[in-house]
C-alpha cells in the first residue's frame, strides 16, 4: 500500500510539474526531461507514469476541463438571471486563470494543440458560455438582430483575450505608452469589469437592467 501511495504521489507531482512547464513554455518548448527536473524525479520515471509527452498533456488537459467544469457550474448555479450567470462565469474564468497552473496549462495546450476529444467535451466553460447566451435569448434580452450565438462568441473572444493578456509582460506603471496599442492594463479582474461595463449598454438596455 506504501508503495502504490508512494506511486501515486510521484504521478501529481509529475502531472503538477507538467502543467507549469506547459503553462510557461507551451507544447513544443516543452520535454520530458525538463518535466523531470522540476518534479526532481528522473526522465524514466516520467516516462514510467507517462509514456510520451503527449500522454502527459491529454493529463493536464483532462485535470483542467475537470477543475473548469465544476468551477463554471457552481459559478452558474450560485446566481440568478441568465445575465448575471453569464458575468459569474467569467468572473470565476478568470480568477482560475489567475491562480491555478493547471487550468491556465490546459487553456494554452487547447490553444496549440488538434482537439484530442469529442467537440463538445473539449471546452466546457465555452459550451457553459454557450449555453447561458441561449438563455439570455430565451429570456428576450437582447437588442433586435442579436442572437445567442453571437452573444457567447462575444464572450468567449473576452475571456480568451484576457487570458492571453495576462500572460504578456506589462509596461512600467509610469510608461503605459509601452505596452500594446488598445491593450488594457491592470489586473486580470479589474479588465473584465472594465469590458463587462463597455459591453451591456451595447447589448441592450433589458441586458443591462439585467446585470444589476
Amino acid at each position: 500500500m506504501a508503495i502504490q501511495q508512494r506511486a501515486a504521489r510521484t504521478k501529481q507531482i509529475i502531472l503538477w510539474a507538467a502543467a507549469s512547464e506547459f503553462d510557461e513554455g507551451g507544447y513544443e518548448r516543452t520535454s520530458l526531461s525538463r518535466i523531470g527536473a522540476r518534479a526532481k524525479v528522473t526522465t524514466g520515471a516520467v516516462v514510467f507514469h507517462f509514456a510520451t509527452k503527449a500522454e502527459l498533456a491529454e493529463a493536464v488537459r483532462q485535470r483542467s476541463r475537470t477543475v473548469t467544469r465544476e468551477a463554471v457550474q457552481w459559478a452558474a448555479f450560485d446566481v440568478s438571471g441568465a445575465v448575471r450567470k453569464l458575468m459569474a462565469v467569467t468572473r470565476t474564468l478568470i480568477a482560475l486563470f489567475e491562480t491555478d497552473e493547471v487550468v491556465r496549462a490546459g487553456e494554452r495546450l487547447a490553444r496549440e494543440l488538434k482537439p484530442q476529444s469529442d467537440p463538445g467535451e473539449e471546452c466546457p466553460w465555452r459550451r457553459e458560455v454557450a449555453r447561458l447566451s441561449r438563455a439570455v435569448e430565451a429570456e428576450g434580452l437582447l437588442s433586435p438582430g442579436a442572437d445567442a450565438a453571437t452573444l457567447a462568441a462575444l464572450v468567449s473572444y473576452v475571456v480568451s483575450g484576457v487570458e492571453l493578456a495576462m500572460r504578456r509582460t506589462p509596461p512600467p506603471a509610469d510608461e503605459p505608452w509601452l505596452g500594446e496599442a488598445g491593450s488594457l492594463c491592470g489586473a486580470a479582474q479589474v479588465q473584465l469589469e472594465r469590458i463587462w461595463a463597455l459591453l451591456l449598454p451595447v447589448l441592450g438596455g433589458p441586458v443591462a437592467a439585467a446585470a444589476l
